[in-house]
């Protein structure tokens, strides 16, 4: 499908579409991944009882759509300095027209709930913002206040000096993250299994700079001028309680409930309601921790009392 803006052209997009078992349903959840990941981290391999939410969400009654965005996974590799957010926003936008024609599958949702982490998340305020395409917005591991110490720390490593990804020839524009960093970046260690973790790290997947830059920037942006102030479907804002990304000292205090959230409230003055919840003992990953079985409910809760299956 072709990415305009000034993105790579032509390319295609990878997912997987999953139904319940029963009925047919009229709502889609659309999951887009984050830096370093692919659709994996939904419908995660292991333990997947627990920590698969493409399982906890069908058998909630909705279809899901786990993709892997242009750069990552199974979907085209372009240069990667035409690989940005917004890149992968038009990108969605296309995938999200599809879903809704009945292009994907044999069923054209009427609904569509954007679930995005971190970066994913990001390119949910991009697409949104600007197509109005979407019926609710469930943001994970993406408050605003962003941690530039933490960001600091982190090791970055071309991807082709990483052994998963050397084969594939990739430019200098791809990155990846050693062992070490993925630990300290997105995990609580008391709430993380190991074997997990070592699942997650076999499955990671390249990222590009040009996507972390522009990511980044609108992680940075002021309320007052923030790209969020354009989305006006409910959103759901949801993160670890532990999350080095985002609280820290030079960041949030997520042990302070309410000014989290007011400060958060500023990003979303047009959602058509705002509602927001910290995971305690979790880490940035919602999805890998042992907590993963109560933030999908508290997800699907959100869900099924917004836009039914």
């Amino acid at each position: 499908m072709a990415v305009t803006e000034g993105g790579p052209v032509d390319q295609t997009v990878v997912g997987e579409l999953c139904m319940p078992r029963f009925g047919t349903p009229k709502t889609v959840q659309l999951l887009v991944h984050g830096a370093t990941y692919n659709r994996t981290y939904w419908n995660f391999p292991y333990q997947p009882n627990r920590y698969s939410y493409v399982n906890y969400a069908v058998a909630a009654g909705y279809a899901t759509f786990a993709v892997d965005v242009v750069g990552a996974g199974d979907s085209s590799h372009p240069a990667g300095s035409q690989v940005t957010i917004f890149s992968a926003a038009e990108a969605l936008h296309h995938v999200i027209t599809k879903l809704r024609a009945g292009a994907i599958g044999s069923v054209a949702f009427s609904k569509v709930i954007w679930v995005g982490h971190s970066m994913g998340s990001a390119a949910g305020w991009a697409e949104i913002s600007r197509y109005h395409d979407v019926d609710a917005f469930i943001a994970t591991g993406a408050p605003h206040t962003l941690s530039l110490a933490t960001l600091g720390s982190a090791i970055i490593i071309p991807a082709s000096q990483d052994p998963k990804f050397a084969p594939l020839g990739l430019d200098s524009n791809y990155i990846s993250l050693p062992e070490s960093d993925r630990s300290s970046l997105f995990y609580y260690a008391p709430t993380t299994d190991p074997q997990a973790f070592a699942v997650d790290y076999a499955n990671r997947d390249a990222f590009t700079i040009p996507a972390l830059n522009t990511g980044n920037g609108l992680f940075l942006e002021p309320a007052s001028t923030a790209i969020t102030r354009n989305v006006n479907v409910p959103v759901l804002d949801i993160f670890g309680e532990h999350d080095p990304l985002f609280c820290a000292p030079d960041a949030y205090d997520c042990s302070n409930y309410s000014i989290v959230k007011q400060n958060e409230m500023m990003f979303y003055p047009n959602a058509t309601s705002f509602d927001m919840v910290i995971v305690p003992s979790t880490g940035h990953d919602l999805n890998t921790h042992m907590t993963a079985p109560y933030s999908y409910a508290t997800m699907l809760s959100w869900a099924l009392g917004h836009i039914a299956p």
